[in-house]
């Protein structure tokens, strides 16, 4: 009775804007405790003002604060975006705050059905999105709350024992008691309190303990910074420069006793390897050193983001780089190796540009004889803004995980040599040429590579398991509706025969791309109940028609013109079987696809639930469909179909968006030949 007083009290209008203050307030500290400003204490506190206007909302009002958080937070800290066009920037941080949106909205739904246990529940859901966020084909690790104590290296300690996401759950953790705390606890919430007290204690002493661990090793390590622009990188008159620059700093790092030399991202600008090829010429640079070189390596099978380990003018392996930044490099071959590379000074892990930010990617190039740990990149191309500094801030994190010392090679900056506790030895800022040596202790082991990274999964498992009867619960009630038992068919049937087309098209070739599409369109009828159910309204197919080529068009010159400013142009690539069969293969799958989504699906979700459940599950089925395919098609799939999904509500018509599907296809086919 309380609680609904509460809620009444502070809906009232006069008090709508303070309501909404306090989502606002938790964006911005949380964008001061990253880079530019780097107040990673901030953090200890940012939360809580979100959380106290939480206290009383509704799920569905908990998740609009919740995503106004996100929203201030994360376009803030990204706006360095904005670099690669204004669109990409708003559509960036507007999907990445609905994570933010999901912790307010799922925390009030769990809260009331596990009362008195908010001080657990809000770090333990905080904890579970952000492990969410950084999972899958749509992962962007970026912004963690742990990543702002990259400088708060007693706390960073904690990431020896859990990662990077056991310290966003002790910060969420004291964000969580100081909310309790100012909300008059009762006699219970004070004996948790004293408990958490203790326990954070714990954390910061663990931390100040292992800092004064003597750490040893004979080790120098060299990490080269060209200052080369990215805009240089291809342009073949330039092609000598660059290699007489990098020559120069490597002969320097070995003048100055590096036993180990680390190229930044794509440092050679031509191929090491095959005919033409520039590798004896590097390794006789450094002949007697350990080298890790780098190149985008063309060969038969593709162009690959290469790194090249050399001792003593040999090769002792190779590694290419596996998680590409979606449309970024739609054209390049994602490398299949994970192993580490063997060499005198330890097995050597390596790390290309966005993929330091993946704790797995660090974790797995891990072995008992881990020698350092080495992130090539190139951030030039996010000039002077904060972006490198925040790609920056996951060394010290990815040192701690792994107890290993990292070199960080930066084209343009910022390169670093971090001790195993997290230690910056030494750095070069933005826009210098140089070479920085160190010489670094050996690796430590840590409880975080003997079991400790399952903290963060072991977190979204149990969160799964205190929904799961609720859940369920739901779900029984569900189907007794008879519309949502519709839904459920029209999500499965044709789900199910799409999720099986790679498996036809690889028994028949040639017959697959008519096969499925026909099938679906056929499912689709049986399951939706004829046109009506597939949402074909003649009169008002051009309309949606015009208005999907209007956003697919406006979408594609985006793209475009953001890959022709930094020098990459699309060409327009012809389809398998030419474009009079090809095309019309395309426009059968589009229409299978437009008729199952925004018709069949949305009609019986809207049935069901009304016009925001539609559209929310008319476009989360790529997500399974299409899992196994590019990111770029994935992400392509999800944005076209929201818009999609507002232009079938406003038109009621389904099958007139398969043209502009099937033009949004062709764009995405012309990425296969960005480079």
């Amino acid at each position: 009775m309380r609680e609904r007083q509460e809620i009444q009290e502070v809906s009232r209008p006069g008090r709508l804007v303070p309501r909404h203050l306090g989502p606002l307030a938790s964006g911005l500290l949380l964008w001061a405790a990253f880079p530019p400003l780097d107040l990673g204490l901030l953090a200890w506190v940012a939360l809580v003002p979100l959380l106290w206007s939480l206290r009383t909302a509704a799920p569905r009002e908990a998740f609009w604060q919740g995503y106004l958080t996100g929203l201030v937070w994360l376009a803030l800290t990204l706006s360095w975006i904005t670099l690669f066009g204004v669109v990409t920037w708003v559509l960036l941080a507007a999907f990445l705050a609905l994570y933010i949106g999901g912790f307010a909205g799922l925390l009030r739904w769990v809260s009331p059905r596990y009362p008195g246990w908010d001080l657990l529940l809000i770090p333990l859901v905080w904890t579970a999105v952000e492990v969410a966020r950084s999972i899958g084909p749509l992962a962007f690790p970026w912004g963690l709350l742990g990543v702002s104590q990259h400088r708060t290296l007693p706390v960073l300690q904690l990431a020896a024992i859990g990662g990077v996401h056991f310290v966003s759950f002790t910060i969420a953790l004291g964000n969580a008691s100081l909310v309790t705390l100012a909300a008059r606890p009762r006699r219970a919430e004070v004996v948790g309190l004293g408990l958490v007290a203790l326990v954070l204690a714990g954390g910061v002493a663990y931390g100040a303990r292992r800092l004064q661990m003597p750490l040893g090793g004979p080790l120098r390590l060299a990490a080269l910074q060209p200052n080369i622009s990215p805009f240089a990188k291809g342009d073949v008159s330039t092609h000598q420069t660059q290699l007489a620059v990098m020559e120069r700093l490597t002969r320097e790092a070995r003048a100055r006793g590096a036993d180990m030399i680390v190229f930044p991202e794509t440092a050679i600008p031509v191929n090491l390897f095959g005919p033409g090829g520039m590798l004896k010429e590097v390794a006789a640079w450094a002949p007697d050193r350990i080298v890790v070189a780098s190149s985008f390596e063309a060969s038969g099978d593709g162009v690959r983001n290469t790194a090249v380990v050399l001792q003593d003018g040999e090769v002792r392996g190779t590694y290419a780089k596996r998680r590409l930044v979606p449309f970024g490099e739609a054209g390049v071959t994602p490398g299949r190796t994970r192993d580490p590379v063997p060499t005198r000074a330890g097995s050597v892990g390596i790390a290309i540009c966005y993929e330091s930010a993946f704790a797995e990617i660090a974790r797995e190039e891990t072995r008992p004889d881990a020698g350092p740990f080495v992130v090539l990149t190139n951030d030039g191309w996010f000039g002077t803004s904060a972006g490198p500094a925040q790609h920056a801030a996951y060394t010290p994190l990815r040192a701690v995980e792994t107890g290993r010392p990292v070199a960080r090679a930066a084209n343009t900056g910022i390169s670093m040599i971090v001790d195993p506790l997290g230690r910056v030895l030494t750095r070069l800022p933005l826009g210098q040429e140089g070479v920085i040596v160190a010489r670094v202790p050996a690796a430590v082991p840590t409880p975080y590579l003997r079991g400790g990274w399952l903290v963060g999964p072991g977190m979204l498992i149990v969160l799964v398991l205190l929904i799961l009867p609720a859940a369920a619960g739901s779900a029984r009630s569900w189907w007794q509706e008879p519309p949502f038992r519709r839904l459920v068919a029209s999500l499965v049937w044709p789900g199910l025969l799409l999720l099986l087309q790679p498996s036809v098209g690889g028994l028949l070739p040639a017959a697959g791309r008519w096969i499925v599409p026909v099938a679906v369109l056929f499912a689709v009828w049986i399951t939706a109940g004829g046109w009506k159910g597939l949402a074909f309204r003649p009169r008002r197919t051009p309309v949606s028609a015009l208005l999907g080529l209007g956003v697919v068009g406006a979408l594609g010159a985006v793209m475009l013109s953001a890959y022709a400013h930094y020098g990459f142009f699309l060409q327009m690539t012809p389809l398998p079987g030419g474009w009079l069969v090809g095309g019309a293969a395309l426009l059968l799958g589009a229409l299978a696809w437009e008729g199952w989504l925004r018709g069949a699906v949305f009609t019986f979700a809207q049935a069901w639930r009304g016009p925001w459940i539609a559209l929310l599950l008319s476009t989360l089925p790529p997500l399974v469909v299409s899992a196994g395919g590019p990111p770029e098609v994935l992400i392509w799939s999800l944005l076209v179909g929201a818009v999609f999904g507002v232009i079938r509500l406003l038109t009621g018509d389904a099958l007139g968006l398969a043209v502009p599907r099937a033009v949004g296809l062709i764009l995405l086919g012309m990425l296969t030949v960005l480079r």
